[in-house]
């Protein structure tokens, strides 16, 4: 074997072992949208405080909630693509967005909540 058989199996190997990684972090992902369906229910009850309807962390906050499940559908076909696309290191950075989404939508709320 050369090196360049070498590293095209090298590549390889990290290849799959990313993409198996993807699909289990992206079955987290499906898994938790019917979860997060019955959160979005509960969200509403953000604004039961009459004052929280112009205090812009809970409108942040609602709106990563209701948007999550969107968000996920949306970077796992984009991210697939990019597998495709032999993209890896853009692949798997792409599987973190849902989560730092949620948590950025938080963050508001943890800073100026009470």
């Amino acid at each position: 074997m050369n090196v360049m058989e070498i590293a095209l199996e090298v590549s390889r190997k990290r290849s799959r072992r990313m993409r198996n990684g993807a699909i289990a972090v992206q079955a987290v992902y499906v898994l938790s949208l019917p979860i997060w369906y019955v959160v979005s229910l509960f969200s509403v009850m953000l604004f039961d405080d009459p004052a929280a309807e112009h205090f812009w962390p809970v409108h942040v906050f609602y709106y990563s909630i209701q948007s999550y499940p969107y968000v996920v559908i949306a970077t796992i076909a984009v991210s697939w693509l990019l597998y495709r696309k032999r993209r890896l290191v853009a692949f798997a950075w792409m599987n973190v967005i849902p989560v730092a989404f949620v948590l950025l939508g938080m963050l508001p709320m943890w800073i100026w909540g009470d």
